[in-house]
């Protein structure tokens, strides 16, 4: 990744050298003012007080010793324009399906790519036909830069026994997706964003335990209207569902049916009674409502 410098004061390296106390790597005299190693990232201080942080984590430190770098990314997180700044996006499709997968994307766009996406006047992926998921998800696999996480229900139903919340689970994909596009992008990248669907505080105590976090994310609502990535990775992910309920439509012999409810509820009792109830884990996400449901109209018919 591309590290991040700037000038310092000798006032800022002050505080640096106590903030990072615990944290220094030896060198030798006259080589460097500083040198830290934190988390995912390395940090220098040159004698002429030029800053450098390199690593994963880069902005996160920078932003506390440059006010110019705060203001930037402030501003931009502020703004509801469109986003014209090289960035990564994440999003995820099954979420609300009891039916189906989860699948989780991330996406790195460059400011030509962000041209593009712009070119394909997408103004709602919700009213997108099937088609033109299909259609534009090829054309933008083809451009950007992606990470594909397929969760299937068998594994799902095991993390949820394993005493995981499904907002737990969506933590974790999106956070591995993130690291894996990072990891091809191999760019520092200051605008990192998601769709909020819980509190930042939530998210990043899910992730407690992973090795690897992507820590200086931005969490917005409708974040596919201002952030181009986001929209990317909204359309790939729901590409990707449809190709494995295409799948699944074809090996179970049944017409599937999306979301939740009485209607979904009925075309999984026809599964059931055709394949037996121990398939159900293989086909739907077990810790939804309607699995009540469906165990109660399975045994009201025996």
């Amino acid at each position: 990744m591309e590290p991040i410098s700037f000038k310092i004061t000798q006032a800022t390296l002050k505080k640096m050298n106590k903030f990072y106390d615990s944290q220094m790597v030896p060198f030798e005299e006259g080589q460097f003012l500083l040198k830290a190693q934190t988390i995912d990232c390395d940090i220098e201080v040159s004698n002429e007080l030029i800053a450098t942080f390199r690593g994963e984590n880069a902005i996160h430190e920078a932003v506390h010793w440059s006010k110019k770098l705060a203001k930037k990314i402030e501003k931009e997180k502020e703004s509801h324009a469109l986003c014209l700044h090289h960035h990564i996006g994440a999003a995820e499709t099954g979420s609300n399906d009891y039916i189906g997968p989860l699948c989780v994307v991330a996406c790195y766009v460059d400011e030509e790519n962000i041209e593009f996406i712009k070119n394909l006047n997408i103004t709602d992926v919700e009213s997108l036909t099937n088609q033109e998921v299909v259609d534009y998800a090829k054309l933008l696999r083809e451009r950007v830069i992606t990470s594909l996480l397929v969760l299937d229900n068998s594994h799902y139903n095991k993390m949820i026994d394993n005493g995981l919340n499904q907002a737990n689970i969506r933590a974790r994909l999106i956070n591995q997706a993130l690291v894996n596009v990072l990891q091809k992008a191999k760019k520092n990248v200051e605008f990192k964003v998601i769709e909020r669907y819980i509190s930042p505080k939530t998210y990043f105590n899910y992730l407690k335990n992973e090795v690897i976090v992507v820590k200086d994310l931005m969490f917005e609502e409708h974040a596919d209207q201002q952030y181009l990535a986001v929209l990317a990775a909204e359309i790939i992910s729901r590409y990707a569902y449809l190709s494995y309920y295409a799948s699944m439509t074809k090996s179970l012999k049944i017409k599937l049916a999306r979301g939740s409810g009485s209607n979904v509820d009925a075309v999984v009792v026809n599964i059931a009674e055709k394949y037996g109830e121990k398939i159900l884990t293989k086909v739907v996400k077990l810790n939804f409502t309607d699995t009540k449901k469906v165990k109660s109209m399975l045994k009201e018919k025996s």
